[in-house]
Parts: structure tokens; sequence; C-alpha cells
């Protein structure tokens, strides 16, 4: 330093230091005219120090009046006998990272607490935090469906083995969707120094929001069990509920008013409605169900009325004064080629309907020209109708021909004896035999 001299006076060695390494000093400040470096601290990604934002991810940088601003790192400016603060290659800084975020285990735990919801709520707070809010509403929107549709599954079908396999794909997507979307983040984030969300935060969003779940499935519930009313003329009513509506109330009453079983009486009729099923329950008097032919005749007038509520199947209930259900019938249909059809009515199937209709086609019963036949099966047999011509049931040739086609038939819906009976086009029998 003996030879660093300036108009006689010998400099201090700290300012010599800094005339040899290109700085100078100006007041209490140093300028150095070195490159100062700074890297945002959610992507480590190199900025300027005069830039707002990071040119990687977006993330906030430092500015003034920002309390999460970060401290540039000044390559080149060190202390006396210190190395150079000079990062590795390719490698940002360690910095103190001022949140955590959510590995894709913790996310499958919320869901598999809750549902794919509390998942997606989870990778959605980890989007907020990495800047990225619009991936976190979508998140949120799809965890929403996915999670309805386990609910309406459930709800509407009651197949807990199908519901319950269906909650646990759910669950395994949401944890890959994790993995995939969000796991190099979350590695990014830890290799930087940034911490993991609390499993027992997860665990605790998953209970949450099972319990706002919960209260919403309880409202709605609530709202499907509570009953609105049609009144048709003075005196006679429609209560309907689920997802029917006042109009189908209306067309319901219309129809049975038009059938007849409306007379401005004080009669009562429940209708609800389901995704993919229809019920219409009739209030009787105590007894009446035990009586012959009872429930076909309600059935009958369900199948009359049926196009006002949607179409076939249709459930019919009869209820006591209690509002007990104590019959019940299925009233369905399966068509085939030309308008050729077999009603279903009782216990009997869609399954059997179809292969009883299949069975016809392949006999040449069924040709394509609008024949109509109704199955029933009730706790006293099974009956089979057919639909024929003025005078077919006084031709002694032709009933023995529906005889040997009942025969024919009858180990498609459980075998002999079975009721046969010939109906004119107002399905009023007009020959009722029994087939054994």
């Amino acid at each position: 330093m003996s030879n660093i001299l300036r108009q006689g006076e010998m400099l201090s060695e700290a300012d010599a230091e800094v005339m040899l390494s290109g700085e100078s000093r100006t007041g209490s400040s140093i300028m150095t005219g070195r490159k100062v470096t700074m890297f945002c601290p959610s992507c480590g990604i190199e900025s300027l120090p005069d830039q707002r934002s990071c040119k990687g991810c977006g993330a906030a940088l430092g500015a003034s009046g920002n309390t999460e601003s970060v401290s540039p790192v000044a390559v080149g400016q060190f202390a006396p006998g210190a190395a150079p603060a000079v990062p590795p290659p390719g490698l940002a800084p360690a910095v103190s990272m001022p949140y955590r975020l959510f590995d894709a285990d913790a996310v499958g735990l919320a869901a598999f607490i809750c549902s794919p919801l509390a998942g997606a709520i989870l990778m959605a707070v980890n989007y907020g935090r990495l800047g990225k809010a619009g991936k976190g509403v979508l998140a949120v929107i799809l965890g929403l469906i996915a999670t309805s549709l386990t609910i309406l599954i459930k709800w509407n079908w009651n197949t807990t083995l199908g519901s319950g396999a269906l909650g646990i794909l759910f669950f395994i997507c949401t944890w890959q969707i994790a993995k995939k979307l969000q796991g190099k983040a979350v590695e990014e984030h830890t290799a930087r120094g940034g911490q993991l969300g609390s499993k027992w935060t997860a665990f605790f969003v998953g209970i949450a929001t099972l319990a706002v779940l919960f209260g919403v499935i309880c409202a709605a519930v609530y709202q499907n069990q509570s009953h609105k009313m049609v009144v048709i003329g003075t005196k006679d009513q429609v209560i309907y509920s689920g997802i029917a509506t006042k109009a189908n109330a209306t067309a319901l009453g219309n129809a049975l008013k038009s059938d007849e079983y409306f007379q401005d009486r004080g009669a009562s009729v429940l209708l609800n409605k389901g995704i993919g099923s229809t019920t219409i329950s009739f209030g009787v008097q105590d007894g009446v169900w035990n009586q012959a032919g009872m429930l076909s005749s309600f059935e009958e007038l369900a199948r009359e009325v049926a196009p006002a509520v949607g179409g076939l199947p249709v459930q019919v209930h009869l209820v006591d004064s209690k509002g007990d259900v104590e019959q019940t019938s299925t009233v369905g249909e399966v068509s085939f080629d030309g308008g050729d059809g077999v009603y279903y009515e009782g216990s009997a199937t869609k399954a059997q309907a179809q292969a009883l209709g299949r069975q016809f086609e392949s006999k040449g019963f069924f040709r394509g020209k609008g024949v109509n036949v109704f199955l029933t099966r009730h706790d006293d047999g099974t009956t089979l109708a057919f639909v024929v011509a003025d005078g077919v049931w006084n031709n002694p040739n032709k009933v023995s021909n529906f005889e040997a086609i009942v025969r024919d038939v009858a180990h498609m819906v459980g075998g002999l004896p079975i009721e046969m009976h010939l109906v004119n086009t107002q399905r009023q029998v007009e020959k009722d035999e029994v087939i054994k």
C-alpha cells in the first residue's frame, strides 16, 4: 500500500482496496461498477433490481412499501477478506420462504377424509401462493363437480358399492393430479428452504369441508321433502316434491281429472320426481290394497297418465291414511321395431320384458305392426295380456295359437302356470284362461 499516494498524502488501506476493486466511495454509500443481481423468492429466476414482478412466475418482487420484498443479493459485494457471494450456476440463492405449500399426500388426505372438493381447496391454496389464482378457482370448480357427481349417484341410485368405488376413484385421481400439476413446484419450494403445509391442517380442511357439505345436503333434503301443492277443481289436489315442478303437478292433475279419478271429492295424489325416477302415490282407504285387481287398476291409471309427468317408467304406491306405503308396483315399457312393445307391471322387470319381446320377435309374433303385450307379476301369479282385434277371442283356432305362444315363452317369465288374457283395444278382458 506504500506506493499509493495522492498529493503527498497516504491513503487508508480501506480506500486503497476500494480503488483497486474499481469501486468509488461517495459519502456513506458504495457505488459498484458490477451488476447487482436479484432473485425471485418464489421460483429463483434472476431479476433486475427495478422489476416489479418476476418474469418467470409473475410473483411480486421487492417494491417500496411491500412487506414481502426480497433483499438483493449483490454479486461482487463482500466484506474484506470474505469470498464473493456468487450463487452456483443454475441454482437460486437460499431465501427464507414466507409461505408453505401442501404436497400431494396432504391433498390426498383431505380428499380421502371428505371428497375431491377438500383436496381441490388445498390445491387452490397452493396456486394462490404461487401467484396463479385463476388455476385455483378452476381446481375448486372441478372438485365441486366431482363431489356433486358422487352425491347425486348415492342419492338417486342408492348404490353403496358403486358410490363408494366412485369415491375411491376420485380420491386417487385427486392425489395423482396434485402430483402431476404441483409436484415440481412443491419440490422446488422445499429445495429453496420452503416448508410444507401440515398434514393436520389438511386433516382439518377435510373435516371442515365435510361439515359444510353435510349442512348443504341436509338443507337440500329438507327442501326436497318440503311438499308443494296444486288444487284441481276445488277439492282435489296434487302434492309434489323432489324436482317435480308445478307444471308437472298441474298436468298430472288434469290427466287424472280426464280419467275421472279426480271428481272434486277431496282426493289427494303425491308426485315425486328424482333424476331418472318418478313416483305417483295414491291415497286409498284402509284395506283397499288387498282387494283383488285393485293394484292392477292403479297400474293402468298410472300408465295412462304417465305422459303428463315425463313418461314411463313410473313407480306406483298405494298409501294408507297415515301415509304408509302398503303396495308398490313398477309400470314400464320396452319398445321394439315397428311400434311393437311389452309393458311390464308389478314385480316384473325391464330385463324380463326385453327377453320376452326378443322371444316374440324370434317366433314371428312381433312383426313391426304395433302389437302390444302386457306382462304383470303380482303375489297371486303372472299374467300375459294380448291386445287383439274384435272377435279373435271367439275364434278357437286363434285362441289355440295364443295358448301355444304362452307356453313357448313361459320360461322367460318364471314358468307356468300363467294367466292369459285376450283384451280389446280398450284393455277390457274378453277371454281369461289359465295356461298350465
